[in-house]
């Protein structure tokens, strides 16, 4: 990645916390970059912090994943091993949980200059940074709408509350929150504004097939089951999945980007530094409810490196977006579409890569539905199918420790969870899937409705 003497946006960052105050200032005659590179060192500036994983609000350093499992059902909270930097539940964190809301409208405000003041746009130079900035600011819109909006309901997503939207650098703009719809469309819109430049520089790390990625992520959360199967084909193509020792030195590189991730964070950061954060997922052990989902235990190249004995965690703490998770999304999409043969296809051809000598899932030998499970409904609210229920299980499985099972959780019911841990009953409550919008906001816009069960913070 290139380095540039020059970072003009820094002093920008200073004190400026949140959507409506980033906006406040003075003169933008004093802030605005003049020449293409000073513009690319913004981007760079945040592109770095994801290499040095010190990046938290709209990619997410790995040291992240932790506290997220720690928040569901993967890690057992009941058998907590060590209190140090552990959170007993979601709700020990929500205010630092609070503070992404500014922190991704911060990474907004970067790329709307870029994206409104870049005067060299029809370069090639030009369309890369352009490119960049659409995927970076879609990246952090999808991140608020799924942490701060409620799970997508096509039936009255044009009611829901999505976020503000902050398409310009506007210096005096206080926008209230869009509906969920708009939000979403604003995401879909930057995606394929970004997918026209075909960005394909890797130094950059959103490049055409990250954007594309992500776009099969925003119609998976939005509920287009076809579009979400499509375009989620069109990157499983490109990336292919892998098995063997090649998925385990994938899963296991401290640092090194491998096989078919597309991106990932830390791989600018020591591996000394990436094995003292490891000890911290050893603090709870894994759930038994997750490890009783390999049912073909050692057959399953998962089970033999994911925990120890003891069921400690022993899969490396990384954030990455990889091919597997667009296999899912495409089994998911089809059973949502009612397109029974290919939703058992994809499954089936995520677990011929994982287990050796496999059964392959037909519609008669499903497993049943796990009545005691915390998931008991899909996405649309409807009860758990034995295909449904599979295809769940397997994303678990698949995805356990990259960032996944607690939008998992809310997707799919947003299911209310307790522990009990020194004597006190801790509980994930349904509202919590939502974080609060900042008070600090609140109090700068009145139109910034706050989400449900914070009204009194």
């Amino acid at each position: 990645m290139r380095r540039f003497g020059l970072y003009i946006m820094v002093l920008l960052l200073i004190g400026q916390t949140s959507c409506s105050r980033y906006l406040d200032v003075k003169d933008k005659s004093e802030v605005v970059p003049k020449t293409a590179e000073e513009f690319s060192a913004i981007l760079h500036t945040r592109l770095n912090n994801i290499e040095q994983a010190s990046e938290y609000a709209f990619f997410g350093a790995y040291l992240n994943t932790l506290p997220f499992e720690f928040y569901t059902d993967n890690m057992d909270a009941n058998l907590t091993i060590s209190e140090r930097d552990i959170p007993e539940y979601v709700g020990s964190d929500i205010n630092s949980l609070s503070g992404k809301f500014g922190s991704l409208y911060e990474v907004i405000k970067d790329c709307n200059i870029v994206l409104h003041e870049l005067k060299e746009r029809d370069t090639e130079f030009g369309k890369k940074l352009l490119a960049t900035a659409y995927t970076m600011r879609a990246v952090c819109y999808y991140n608020l709408m799924r942490n701060f909006c409620e799970p997508y309901d096509k039936t009255r997503a044009g009611e829901q509350l999505g976020v503000p939207l902050v398409e310009k650098f506007d210096m005096e703009g206080k926008p209230d929150r869009a509906s969920l719809k708009a939000t979403a469309d604003f995401i879909i819109h930057d995606l394929k504004e970004a997918l026209k430049l075909n960005q394909t520089d890797k130094q950059y790390l959103f490049y055409a097939d990250v954007t594309n990625a992500y776009l099969a992520r925003t119609y998976f959360w939005t509920q287009e089951w076809d579009l979400a199967a499509s375009t989620a084909k069109e990157v499983l193509d490109a990336y292919p999945l892998i098995r063997g020792d090649a998925y385990r030195e994938m899963l296991q590189s401290e640092v090194e980007r491998k096989g078919n991730e597309l991106i990932r964070s830390g791989t600018k950061q020591s591996e000394a530094y990436t094995r003292l954060y490891m000890q911290r997922s050893k603090q709870r052990p894994v759930s038994l409810d997750l490890v009783k989902l390999f049912t073909e235990k050692e057959r399953d190249i998962r089970y033999t490196f994911f925990f120890d004995e003891q069921f400690l965690n022993t899969k490396m703490l990384k954030t990455s977006v990889r091919a597997a998770e667009m296999c899912l999304v495409m089994a998911e999409s089809y059973a949502h579409a009612g397109d029974e043969t290919n939703a058992l296809r994809y499954l089936n051809h995520l677990r011929e890569n994982r287990i050796s000598d496999y059964v392959p899932y037909t519609a008669q030998n499903l497993p049943e539905v796990n009545t005691d499970a915390l998931v008991k409904v899909d996405a649309t609210g409807k009860a758990l199918t034995p295909l449904m229920s599979a295809i769940l299980n397997e994303r678990r499985k698949e995805l356990y420790l990259e960032f996944d099972r607690w939008y998992e959780l809310k997707r799919n019911g947003s299911p209310v969870m307790w522990w009990g841990l020194s004597g006190v009953k801790y509980e994930t409550a349904k509202f919590m899937y939502l974080f609060p919008i900042p008070k600090t906001d609140i109090a700068l816009n009145s139109g910034l409705i706050q989400n449900p069960g914070y009204e009194g913070l």
